[in-house]
This record gives structure tokens, sequence and C-alpha cells, in this order.
């Protein structure tokens, strides 16, 4: 998945598909000092969320095998605690692994809410499983945003919430192969990982907090 870039829409007789909503502009002759350029620059930014918005409409997921080399980075959970990345995730617990970021108000409470609702699925299952959400806005989701926005979805201890450098975030969206360039252009992912594997197996899409369990319980809890 790699999103279009808004460049395109200073090409004459260009269409561009904003997000992937189904709305469409045509930039016919429009240059950066036409009032149709304003317009157009406009409808981008009040429609910024539209990639967002259709992909939560969708509960389609594909799954893959992939591998990753891991960042040994040091990031930071919602208690302010300093985290080596490479350690957590190399740990003897089987986990499941997403980006988000706090004021995302489409795909990403949808994805942290499907976390919650995949938990309470696994019943006694779920003290097996670690789960871990990385912000991908560490200047705004600083510790006390991130613990703020755990309880608001009752996290517990098996649920760990990462924030950290902007260097070192994009470092490890990169290594994941899930950087965007944007937050705005952020894509539905989930990783699982079993304890001992070096592949990882990637979810690209929304998955339904049933699928997800369903997924869990066969390529890490059996």
């Amino acid at each position: 998945m790699r999103p279009c870039r808004a460049g395109a829409l200073l090409a004459l007789g260009t269409m561009i598909a904003l997000g992937g909503s189904g709305r469409v502009a045509w930039a016919q002759k429009i240059g950066p000092d036409t009032p149709e350029h304003g317009h157009a620059m406009m409808a981008m930014t009040a429609d910024e969320h539209a990639a967002h918005r259709a992909a939560a409409k969708s509960r389609h997921y594909s799954v893959s095998s992939e591998q990753y080399d891991v960042p040994d980075v040091r990031l930071i959970d919602a208690e302010g605690k300093t985290v080596g990345l490479r350690t957590l995730l190399d740990s003897e617990q089987p986990l499941a692994l997403n980006f988000i970021f706090t004021t995302c108000t489409t795909i990403c409470p949808v994805m942290t809410a499907t976390f919650a609702q995949m938990q309470r699925k696994l019943g006694d299952s779920a003290d097996r499983l670690r789960l871990v959400s990385i912000s991908i806005d560490p200047e705004y989701d600083r510790p006390d945003t991130l613990k703020a926005y755990a309880a608001q979805f009752h996290a517990d201890k098996d649920w760990v919430f990462l924030t950290g450098d902007s260097a070192d975030i994009i470092s490890v969206l990169q290594s994941f192969d899930t950087y965007a360039g944007s937050k705005m252009n952020h894509q539905p992912v989930t990783f699982l990982k079993h304890p001992g594997d070096s592949d990882w197996v990637r979810i690209d899409g929304l998955a339904s907090a049933d699928n997800l369990a369903q997924e869990v319980t066969k390529r890490l809890l059996n």
C-alpha cells in the first residue's frame, strides 16, 4: 500500500481520487495563482481523513508472512519508563502490535477498540498475549496522553503503549514497511509474532475482533 501524493493536484487535466473516498476533483488547467487551485487545496484539507474513513468502511484484510529488522531503539511507555523495543519484541510472550495516534478519529480508535474486544473474546488465553501500540505522533502523544488514552479502552498491564523520539518512531515504522510519510496517510496494519520465530504475521486491513482473535489463536496460542 503506497498512498498517492497530493502533488498530482497541480498536473494539467489530472483526475485525483481523494483518499479513495469516491469523491473526485478535476484539476484542469489549475495553476498556483488560480482560484481553482485554492478551492482544490481547501478540498484536500477538508478531506484529509478521507483515506482513513475509506479504510474504516472495509472489513477485508489480507495476511502475509514477513521478516523485519527492528531497530534497537529505546522508547517510552505510558508510565514514562524507558523500554528497549527489540528486547520487548523478542520476549517469550506472543504479541500483537499496531501503530496508532491518539488524536485520530477514524481508524485508530477502531483498531484500539478491536484490540480491547479481542482480549475479551480470547478469555483466559488473553493473559498469554502481549499487546503493543506505538504512537506515530510522538510529539503530541507523550506518556500522560498515552496513559489517558489507554484508560479509555481499559488497557491492562499486558498492553503497552509506547512513544519516543520522532526519528526513532520513523525508524520503527520504516522497519515494518508501514511508513507513509504523514499520519494522515496511516493505514491499518496489525503485526503478530510467535516467540522464537523470526517471521512476523502481517495483517493488512481492519480485521474484526472476531477475525483477529481467530488469527491470534491459530497463529500464536495453539
